[in-house]
């Protein structure tokens, strides 16, 4: 699943041509002021600071240190655009001060509208610009500690925007993101990743309405969304996130970092981009970043254990061009390599599980290749064959990727497979026609492992799972759909569940794999909850469902410690969106569970190193661990 928003920052802004404007000195703490936006948005000013920092569209100045005023809310930095160009004037020399004219400009992004605005000075082009004095010392930067996020307020740093900071010692929350090309299975690095000051701890998603989402609503919607949820919580967006471009000032390199590693000598301008604070590292940092962090093998299943996961291959489409879908094309070479790099994952990190449930794989031809290439890649490693068979059944998504399986039939005896609710339909409430409500029908497989100690099979139930993204969740044209949608499809598998409970009270169930949503609510409603038959109060939420199961399952998200719970990293947020979910026959044989660390917290550039199994998707796969016999470690949680 992806969710993210396009690398970079885009700036826009109007230029009058030949306008004639009344212009005044002022500083540029008086411009910035000690609110959000300026007092003096749409004036035309003139200004003067040391160019602390270059960008491709624009430089940042900043006053010197004896001339800054007595308020420390008032910022004595800012933000000077001059247009889409590749570099700015020369004149605009680090070090450089300068008399700035232009309009005060409190600047938003046309693609995000709700998010804190930027002051800044529209100068096109520059014209204007004056050097006063050459070779100035640059202001000290102001050092950020934990102190500095205390408020927990999403313009807590506002007093700081444009101004020179340092971190001295960073642990990294979320990698290096990239650029990925799909149908050449290479990723470049763009040298953006996020990181909290050391000794704040790593920011998780946690339950309620996105505090971001709702400070930016007008009165009307937020006294509705009151009204109709009163004992709603809010998430707090983390303000204590920092978002780092290592590459964002001209002549610095970018940097490639995985999470849970420590970052000293972060120095740069802080800027404000994508709802985050966000630090533009000067090109002359001396950077120190802590020896980098690898993934940690899962040990093999005992006789007596079986393990079953989730696995999200994220865009896995083979080399052949079907002209019924919208697909990327991978070229022999790429495939090849995504074979090689997921093959490794399987073997040597996941432990070759019994059962793999597999989102994301363009059709059986791809899967069927991967089973082949695990299964000659064990023999050649001297393990025995696991002689792994894929399972997919094709659905209704427009780019063509489905939902699958992977069974070690060395072990596991298939019984049945079926797709469940590709027909059924609901009306869309933008257009009134019938849409599909499973783009990815679940795909459900029953197996059985002999077990001759019982004198009979251990069976169990299976069901793979993609549900809707969060594409459109928050956009007011797209979500009354998507929220609907999404709710619709966690009520389908709550009552598929409860019938197929009440059908058959022992029947061992699960649901695995991608499910979209966190394991509690997210303010508009709570999916998991729905499937698990424990919604949340019907006054938490904007869109509430009822309790359909009546024989409640469990989530083994909730029984790992909290600083575990997560398979995919948003925006520097850790959060869950791969579940695998069981039934009470289930529970009683469960041994452990937990994310294998192998892509969430990697780097995108490392999906280019086919030796190495990191990053061939963006989810960590989710494997549990059950025993044949009853009463497993996890049973009684």
């Amino acid at each position: 699943m992806r969710r993210g928003r396009p690398i970079g920052i885009a700036f826009a802004t109007v230029f009058l041509a030949g306008s004639v404007f009344a212009q005044r000195d002022v500083s540029i703490a008086e411009i910035q002021g000690s609110k959000v936006e300026s007092a003096l948005n749409g004036q035309r000013v003139r200004t003067t600071g040391i160019v602390t920092a270059r960008h491709r569209n624009g430089f940042f100045i900043q006053t010197p240190d004896d001339k800054v005023d007595s308020d420390p809310n008032t910022s004595e930095g800012i933000y000077v655009f001059t247009g889409n160009r590749s570099e700015p004037p020369v004149e605009a020399a680090v070090g450089n001060m300068v008399s700035m004219p232009g309009e005060v400009e409190e600047f938003r992004p046309r693609a995000d509208t709700n998010t804190l605005s930027i002051t800044e000075i529209s100068a096109p082009n520059g014209e204007g610009l004056k050097v006063v004095s050459k070779s100035n010392p640059l202001p000290k930067p102001y050092v950020l500690s934990p102190a500095d996020f205390k408020s927990r307020s999403v313009d807590q740093l506002e007093r700081l925007e444009g101004m020179r900071v340092a971190v001295p010692e960073m642990a990294v929350i979320a990698p290096t993101n990239g650029r990925v090309d799909i149908k050449t299975a290479s990723a470049e690095g763009n040298g953006v990743f996020y990181g909290v000051v050391k000794g704040i701890p790593r920011p998780f998603r946690s339950p309620g309405f996105d505090l971001a989402e709702f400070l930016f609503l007008d009165q009307k919607e937020k006294d509705k969304i009151k009204a109709t949820a009163p004992k709603m919580v809010f998430f707090d967006a983390n303000p204590e996130r920092l978002r780092i471009e290592s590459g964002a000032q001209l002549g610095a390199k970018e940097l490639n970092a995985p999470s849970n590693v420590d970052i000293k000598g972060v120095i740069g301008v802080m800027h404000y981009a994508y709802r985050t604070n966000t630090i533009f590292i000067d090109p002359d940092a001396k950077i120190e970043v802590s020896s980098s962090r690898k993934p940690v093998q899962l040990p093999a299943t005992t006789p007596r254990q079986f393990s079953v996961a989730g696995m999200n291959l994220e865009n896995f489409f083979d080399d052949k061009d079907d002209p019924d879908i919208r697909e990327d094309v991978l070229t022999p070479e790429a495939f090849q390599r995504r074979l090689k790099k997921v093959s490794g994952a399987v073997r040597d990190y996941m432990a070759m599980p019994d059962v793999i449930g597999v989102v994301e794989a363009e059709n059986l031809n791809a899967l069927k290749q991967l089973a082949d290439r695990v299964n000659k890649d064990a023999v050649a490693a001297g393990k025995p064959d696991p002689k792994y068979d894929a399972f997919l059944v094709e659905g209704n998504d427009g780019r063509g990727i489905d939902n699958g399986f992977l069974v070690k039939t060395s072990r596991v005896k298939i019984l049945e497979t079926k797709q469940l609710g590709k027909s059924d339909k609901y009306k869309n409430p933008d257009t009134g026609e019938d849409n599909f409500l499973n783009d990815r029908p679940p795909l459900m497989i029953r197996v059985a492992i002999d077990d001759a100690k019982a004198g009979k099979p251990f069976e169990f139930t299976v069901v793979a799972n993609h549900l809707k993204s969060f594409l459109g969740f928050t956009d007011p044209k797209q979500m009354a759909n998507v929220r609907l949608k999404k709710k619709l499809q966690a009520e389908f598998l709550a009552r598929w569940v409860d019938e197929r409970q009440k059908a058959n009270p022992d029947e061992r169930i699960m649901l695995v794999g991608d499910f979209n949503a966190f394991q509690f609510n997210d303010g508009v409603m709570d999916m998991i909850g729905t499937i698990k038959g424990k919604p949340s109060a019907k006054d938490s939420v904007l869109i509430a469902s009822d309790d359909l199961v009546t024989r409640d399952l469990v989530d083994l998200v909730d029984a790992i410690a909290i600083g575990q719970r997560y398979s995919y990293v948003f925006d520097g947020n850790a959060q869950v969106l791969d579940h695998i979910i069981i039934n009470e026959p289930l529970r009683k044989h469960i041994n452990g569970f937990g994310f294998v660390r192998i892509n969430a917290d990697f780097p995108e550039s490392m999906r280019n190193d086919d030796t190495r199994p990191e990053r061939f998707s963006d989810h960590d796969p989710a494997v549990a661990y059950f025993s044949l016999d009853a009463a497993g470690a996890l049973a009684n949680r």
